[in-house]
């Protein structure tokens, strides 16, 4: 019974997980207090006799509880042991029969023993009697045939395949005892010339029958006949057969002259020396060439694997005969016309006839380890295993299928070369036994590869199989070979290097012959003025947005200032070719780029690196040495001569210049840099060259900026000097000064104006800013030593008011705020010349005025016409 229900209390009260002692009371009195409430009167006996009855119910119940609590204790113990006593008898029940079972292993093992010893035994017993018997056969063959009597081999052959290929194994057993015995008495002689003529006559009947069916395209008896001679003699007669009758070595291509093609080919290569054009396509005639070897192969792989026991030799010996004779052949005759023209053309043809032939021995080692490999292996995994169908590896719609669609994949799709009458076609295998080979190669056409379906037979992952194949490294040997008597030890680099200093000589040509006529001239610095008379005064300066952009364009930023203008002959800077110019360097870089490619793809992954190297020292050489600093030498040497005026477009040659390192830059991180990269050492010996380079740039360039600043400011000094005495006391009727401003000062804020538009167009923010402080400090000062020196009038004060205003309105044109505070400080200078004496006390006590130093503002006022004759020095001063 539930325990609460005597309490009256819902049932399962005790049962609920918490417990609360105010609600336990609150319910056993709740009788109780309804009657107190109804009555409004609280009587304390009821609630009383209730708690007294409620604790005599617990304490019953707890006594009952504890009861029951020591009894199942006694149970639970009783359980234990009995529990623990059965657990006992089961562990050494387990360990009785374990016991009994390694006894009956140790039995088994034994029983194995035994048997594997006497299965031994009986095989060689097997073994010993066949050879018994086989040797019996021979020596009664031997016999017969001694007897000149062949009626027992006759009857062999005309017992179908299975006849031929046990005579095959015959002839070649009694062969071998011939052989062995060729000392033996003179009673053997006649089954010695027995053998070698029955032997002589049957394999010409073979082969006879082979090139029978070959021609009529029969694959059965092809297959036939080449399972009986490779029995014969290792099938090298057959195989020999095949290839020399090969409709592809046959065709019209290869038949005619190889010194034709190559020179109608070449003669296709247009531009092929001239290092201004772009290296032409491979040569059009080995590309036909490597596509009807693919073709070919691809192809021939279906006859090949369903006639040949030995496919992989076949292909094997297939590839060899196309890569040492018909590739070898055209390749030589074409390489050697192309060296009798040219270097650049000889390399250009090496490296695309290089990149043609990698590509195709990539397919072919593709079509390998996809089809040719997988197929060869469940062969071999076949004939361990003791069944060898003919027809495993006669795969129609899957080899075929898959080696056309590979195909397609590698070229685009062009007309094939005919192949002749001897085309051979695919032929159903009337064997039984191969059924089942092809029902589980089935998977393949239903959207599966036929490698993957192969792979999966031979347990191979489509990882695996897609790896390396049977012929990998013999396809890759072929490629070494044909082009190892051209890049064997340096012989290659040797011609890489002479050519690239040709080309680079070549490439320099104008640069030099422009730098000889001016070395030609009496002065080398008006000589070099004289070659930039088309573009001297503001022509210099002329450059448009459309130029900025494509200067940008080309060194891949436009937050380096504005780029140089395009000159008449496209090299960027309108200077002509006696100078840095863009489009010099890209040739230059455009050499190097090619030469390095053509070194990537011929030389050796282990050299590659060190050639790079040794191509990119001479560039760096012939970029510095022979082109950059000879140019900066002669603008060096321009500066010497301070009696002219400084070539504005020098400012263009140091962007140019600029240009042309950055290129370097771009040209070093995008093409050297992935291919030197793994070279720790000869990456760090590059960086550091290429480094010394530009460090020398940066200084010859931060010299001429300097010479340029003091020559462009002694410029304007000389300008200065030209002033004339009664240019701030002119006539009362000469109003021209007043409205247009002295001479020189017109002369000095025109060429003010050229340079900060040089300065704008061809340097960056920086630069531009560092130079133009410079020259406008300078400006600055000598106009404040030069006001000093001339006495100026009333009218003259207007006349010198509109100068410093002309000189402040140039300087502002630089965009540079403390330039533009210093000339606005010169402006109220000036109109100490043309206030009244009574105001100059409270000009001179302005806040700019009031800054400077009184002897200054005393030389200033000493210029007046009549600052002596008033004393205004010394009553304001």
């Amino acid at each position: 019974m539930d325990p609460s229900r005597a309490f009256g209390l819902p049932e399962g009260y005790f049962a609920q997980p918490t417990f609360s002692a105010d609600e336990f009371i609150e319910q056993i009195s709740q009788v109780d207090l309804e009657f107190a409430k109804k009555n409004a009167i609280f009587e304390p006996k009821p609630f009383v006799r209730t708690f007294e009855r409620a604790l005599e119910k617990l304490t019953a119940a707890h006594d009952q509880l504890g009861s029951d609590i020591a009894q199942l204790e006694r149970s639970t113990k009783a359980y234990a042991s009995d529990h623990r006593k059965k657990m006992a008898r089961l562990q050494q029940t387990f360990a009785t029969v374990g016991s009994s079972f390694e006894r009956l292993e140790t039995q088994i093992s034994e029983v194995g023993s035994n048997t594997i010893r006497i299965g031994e035994q009986l095989d060689t017993v097997a073994k010993e009697k066949d050879r018994a018997e086989a040797i019996k056969e021979l020596v009664a063959f031997y016999a017969e045939l001694n007897e000149e009597n062949t009626s027992r081999l006759d009857a062999l052959l005309d017992g179908g395949s299975e006849g031929m290929i046990k005579v095959a194994h015959t002839l070649r057993r009694l062969n071998t005892i011939v052989v062995d015995n060729q000392y033996s008495t003179p009673t053997d002689t006649a089954a010695k010339r027995q053998i070698e003529m029955y032997s002589e006559q049957f394999e010409k009947t073979v082969l006879s029958s082979f090139e029978a069916a070959y021609r009529d395209g029969d694959i059965h008896n092809m297959s036939v006949a080449a399972r009986t001679l490779d029995a014969f003699n290792g099938g090298v007669s057959v195989v020999k057969a095949y290839i020399n009758q090969h409709p592809f070595f046959l065709s019209s291509m290869i038949s005619q002259s190889q010194d034709s093609i190559a020179e109608a080919s070449y003669q296709s290569l247009e531009g092929i020396s001239d290092i201004n054009h772009q290296p032409p396509p491979p040569d059009r005639w080995l590309a036909q060439l490597f596509a009807d070897t693919r073709d070919m192969m691809f192809k021939d792989w279906g006859v090949i694997s369903k006639v040949f026991p030995r496919p992989i030799d076949v292909m094997q010996q297939l590839l060899r005969r196309v890569f040492e004779q018909t590739i070898q052949s055209y390749l030589e005759t074409l390489l050697t016309r192309a060296d009798r023209q040219s270097k650049l053309a000889f390399l250009r043809v090496l490296a695309s006839s290089h990149v043609e032939t990698r590509k195709l021995v990539e397919d072919l080692q593709r079509f390998d380890a996809e089809t040719v490999t997988p197929a060869v292996m469940v062969l071999e995994s076949a004939r361990r295993s003791g069944s060898v169908p003919q027809g495993l590896l006669d795969m129609p719609e899957i080899a075929q299928t898959s080696s056309a669609q590979f195909s397609r994949s590698r070229r685009p799709s062009r007309p094939s070369r005919p192949r002749g009458d001897n085309a051979i076609d695919d032929g159903d295998d009337d064997a039984d036994d191969e059924d089942a080979a092809r029902d589980r190669l089935g998977a393949a056409r239903s959207g599966v590869s036929s490698a993957v379906a192969i792979a999966a037979l031979i347990g191979r992952s489509e990882g695996d199989n897609a790896g390396v194949g049977l012929l990998h490294g013999f396809l890759t040997r072929c490629c070494d070979d044909l082009f190892d008597a051209y890049t064997a030890a340096s012989t290659y680099m040797n011609v890489e290097r002479q050519h690239l200093r040709d080309a680079f000589r070549q490439t320099l040509v104008p640069f030099v012959r422009a730098r000889t006529e001016r070395q030609a001239s009496s002065s080398r610095g008006n000589a070099l003025l004289g070659m930039f008379s088309s573009v001297t005064g503001g022509a210099a300066a002329n450059i448009t947005q459309q130029a900025v952009a494509a200067a940008a364009a080309v060194t891949g930023s436009g937050g380096g200032g504005s780029p140089v203008s395009a000159g008449p002959d496209g090299s960027g800077t309108g200077m002509g070719e006696g100078t840095v110019t863009t489009a010099t360097a890209r040739m230059l870089l455009q050499v190097h780029a090619e030469a390095i490619s053509r070194a990537i793809e011929l030389e050796n992954d282990s050299v590659a690196a060190a050639s790079v190297a040794s191509l990119t020292s001479l560039l760096l050489a012939t970029m510095g040495d022979s082109y950059v600093f000879p140019a900066l030498e002669d603008i060096l040497e321009a500066l010497q001569d301070l009696r002219q005026e400084p070539w504005l477009g020098i400012f263009a040659v140091i962007r140019t210049t600029n240009i042309v390192i950055r290129l370097l830059q771009t040209h070093f991180q995008r093409l050297l840099v992935p291919f030197v990269g793994t070279s720790s050492y000869v990456y760090r010996d590059m960086v550091a060259e290429k480094n010394q380079l530009m460090s020398r740039v940066e200084l010859s360039l931060n010299l001429i900026s300097n010479k340029l600043v003091g020559a462009c400011t002694q410029w304007i000094s000389g300008i200065l000097a030209k002033q004339k005495k009664n240019d701030f006391r002119p006539a009362d009727d000469d109003f021209s000064a007043l409205e247009m401003g002295t001479q020189p000062c017109r002369q000095c804020t025109e060429y003010l104006y050229r340079v900060r538009s040089a300065c704008t167009q061809n340097l960056g923010p920086e630069n531009r800013d560092r130079v133009l402080t410079d020259i406008g400090n300078a400006v600055h000062r000598m106009l404040m030593d030069h006001f000093r020196k001339y006495v100026v009038s009333v009218a003259g004060g207007l006349v010198l008011v509109k100068d410093v205003s002309k000189y402040r309105e140039a300087i502002a044109s630089f965009d540079i705020p403390i330039l533009v505070e210093k000339f606005a400080v010169l402006q109220d200078i000036s109109n100490i010349f043309v206030v009244q004496p009574a105001a100059l006390k409270s000009l001179l006590d302005e806040a700019t005025l009031a800054r400077l130093d009184r002897p200054t503002l005393q030389g200033f006022v000493q210029m007046r016409e009549d600052g002596r004759t008033s004393s205004l020095v010394r009553q304001f001063l």
